[in-house]
């Protein structure tokens, strides 16, 4: 799958969930319920140490029935360490050229952070496949991001950093084409506890709720 099928799995599905875990099995066993819950796409956390090797699990078990992701990647070793891993897509949190261009080097989707306006310019300059927007709701939510799709109408904005399943509708209805979530589906305390279950039913309800925000667009 190029980087350009990649990004149209992304913005069908609507949704990327992050996932923070230095074991592999249990990484790959909470991916495959997200999965199970109607969410094809899954980014693996590269901020703690070690990840590598989880990564590399998950992307090996799990490529075949879903996009595997890297996030947090902050440095261009990142990405080439994360290709070598499996993965499909790069996120960041905050925008890094050198990111972006290695990215560009092994024709991996990048779906570089942003947050201010000059940040999101640059971020178009350099052609990213979409800006993460974050932490956007400290700045103000679908509010904020409604003022710069104003500005920004050609920018494809994944909105990350406070989106719920309370408020993920809203994000859409101000342009969000997907948005990123972390512990609202795959939260530390049901990882430490083997809950996978859980995982499902919060991903069944994140793509109702999507579908659902989806629908009521359609008829506006």
């Amino acid at each position: 799958m190029n980087k350009a099928e990649v990004f149209e799995q992304v913005k069908k599905t609507g949704i990327i969930p992050a996932l923070r875990s230095t074991d592999g099995d249990i990484a790959v066993r909470a991916a495959q319920a997200i999965c199970l819950g109607g969410i094809p796409i899954i980014e693996i956390s590269m901020s703690m140490p070690g990840v590598e090797a989880t990564l590399k699990t998950v992307a090996a078990k799990c490529s075949g029935d879903m996009l595997v992701g890297a996030g947090t990647v902050t440095t261009g070793q990142d990405v080439r360490i994360a290709k070598e891993c499996g993965a499909q897509f790069i996120v960041t949190s905050g925008f890094s050229a050198e990111v972006v261009e290695v990215a560009r080097e092994y024709s991996l989707a990048i779906f570089a952070g942003a947050l201010t306006p000059t940040e999101v310019q640059i971020a178009r300059e350099y052609k990213v496949e979409a800006v993460k927007l974050f932490p956007c709701y400290s700045v103000g939510g679908p509010r904020y991001l409604k003022s710069l799709r104003t500005q920004y109408p050609q920018i494809d904005f994944i909105a990350s950093g406070g989106v719920d399943l309370i408020n993920c509708t809203e994000y859409f209805r101000a342009g969000a084409c997907a948005i990123g979530v972390g512990g609202e589906i795959a939260d530390s305390d049901s990882l430490a506890a083997g809950d996978y279950r859980v995982f499902t039913v919060r991903s069944k309800r994140f793509r109702k709720a999507i579908e659902e925000a989806r629908h009521l667009m359609g008829h506006q």
